[in-house]
């Protein structure tokens, strides 16, 4: 159990414009209960970021929001490592004050925290998603930052872009078509979202330095109960390495793979490719959807090939939501997954999986919950069994049989203050048996917003 609770609140001398808790905290991974609202809503909820929500502004819109937490919990090293995303507080952070501007349709936020880093537990100053945003128009948005991202339908991780990792600074820019059904040539695709970033992966690296890291996404949902995804991305350049526009054009041609037995060293770079599903079957079965991820990580005939697989199933009731879902991160063969030749710290950045959170070569079950009324609050409970790393080809975990659990709870004490609680259980047994592990975490976190 925690050996010590430290808690205090912050403040940020910030004026704001928010009513009570209406304005979000800037968050680095997405709060599962503002994803289960999207769903409930029938909105396409398989792409996020940690970007403002900027839909509907106007240009007479001004407003700053405020916003601070405390978190306090054991600082062992033992207890930071950190398993899936299906979080109400993201264990990383000790403190955060955060702030979010607009200005018509121009939106800026800052964040500054104070967390742990995942492997050695040093805690260090960072910026992680801070961010300016602009809305061009009811269609497309264009933003540059340290923004986070994660693309797939699942709830506990994605294959292909998660956020495990710290956000790495890309720019980016989205697009939304809305509803299509006065197109005259489009209309069978309903709605249709579209994603893209360039990003660098700075940070301490073994291989190469400042490798780019560009993401491409593409979502339509032809009817309400059917959305569709695809994404791309591409690891390629950095510090003596090829990054012209002849190198871009051939890894997004699908050329990684062309060349000789014998020397492949002039490849552009490594990627990875797939497709997403969430069909909503309540027409048949009262709130229960199906969904799954297929990420390759090589290419075969212009298709990506040697694949991962993540799918689930969930049920939304009146109070909330349970689901189950499976990963699968052996993609064809052990030691393939999110591992490359040229870049030999694999597409990871600053040592964490920027895919799924389990890494590479893993087999994973999540069952989980939302209870959107709970004893005053909102509550969370998950469970996560399974084998890590199988073939000790990635740095995140030990070899291990894992099992952890996690119950969540907060509420909100007035208007302007949030309490969460979390009493979170992990259990690695490993090989070899030095590195196994066990123990249980107590957090506390405490919320503040500016009336």
């Amino acid at each position: 159990m925690a050996a010590a609770l430290r808690a205090a609140l912050l403040w940020v001398p910030l004026a704001a414009a928010a009513q009570g808790l209406a304005a979000p905290a800037v968050r680095l991974q997405e709060d599962p209960f503002r994803r289960l609202q999207r769903v409930e809503a029938g909105a396409m909820a398989s792409s996020w970021s940690s970007l403002p929500d900027t839909a509907g502004c106007a240009d007479a819109d001004r407003r700053i929001d405020g916003h601070a937490q405390l978190q306090a919990s054991d600082p062992d090293v033992a207890r930071t490592v950190r398993t899936g995303s299906f979080d109400l507080i993201d264990p990383r952070l000790r403190a955060q004050a955060d702030a979010t501007l607009q200005w018509g349709c121009a939106f800026g936020q800052a964040a500054v925290q104070y967390q742990l880093g995942n492997r050695d537990g040093d805690a260090f100053w960072s910026a992680d998603g801070s961010a300016l945003a602009w809305q061009i128009g009811a269609h497309w948005r264009l933003a540059g930052g340290l923004i986070a991202h994660h693309w797939g339908p699942a709830w506990d991780g994605s294959l292909i872009l998660g956020t495990r990792a710290r956000p790495f600074p890309n720019l980016l820019l989205e697009a939304d078509s809305g509803p299509l059904q006065d197109s005259r040539f489009w209309f069978w695709l309903g709605r249709v979202q579209f994603s893209s970033f360039l990003g660098v992966l700075n940070g301490d690296r073994g291989d190469i330095r400042d490798p780019r890291l560009i993401g491409m996404r593409l979502v339509v949902q032809p009817w309400p109960q059917l959305q569709i995804g695809a994404s791309r991305t591409m690891q390629i350049g950095g510090e003596g390495r090829d990054n012209s526009l002849r190198a871009f054009l051939r890894a997004f041609l699908g050329r990684d793979n062309d060349c000789s037995a014998s020397n492949c060293s002039d490849q552009p770079g490594n990627q990875l490719g797939g497709f997403d599903l969430r069909w909503d079957l309540s027409w048949a079965l009262p709130g229960v959807s199906l969904y799954g991820q297929l990420i390759g990580e090589d290419e075969a005939a212009s298709l990506p090939s040697k694949y991962m697989y993540q799918a689930g199933a969930d049920w939304r009731g009146p109070l909330g939501v349970l689901f189950a879902e499976w990963a699968d991160t052996k993609a064809g063969a052990y030691g393939v997954a999110y591992n490359h030749f040229i870049y030999t710290d694999g597409y990871r950045h600053r040592g964490q999986p920027i895919g799924h959170w389990t890494d590479g070569d893993a087999q994973v079950a999540t069952i989980g919950g939302l209870a959107s009324s709970l004893f005053g609050g909102q509550g969370l409970a998950v469970v996560r069994f399974g084998k890590l790393n199988n073939a000790q080809a990635n740095p995140t975990w030990p070899k291990s049989d894992l099992w952890s659990g996690s119950l969540q709870w907060r509420t909100e004490l007035g208007r302007q203050v949030r309490l969460s609680v979390a009493l979170d259980h992990l259990r690695l047994s490993a090989q070899p048996p030095g590195a196994s592990r066990s123990d249980t975490r107590l957090q506390l976190q405490i919320e503040g917003w500016l009336p």
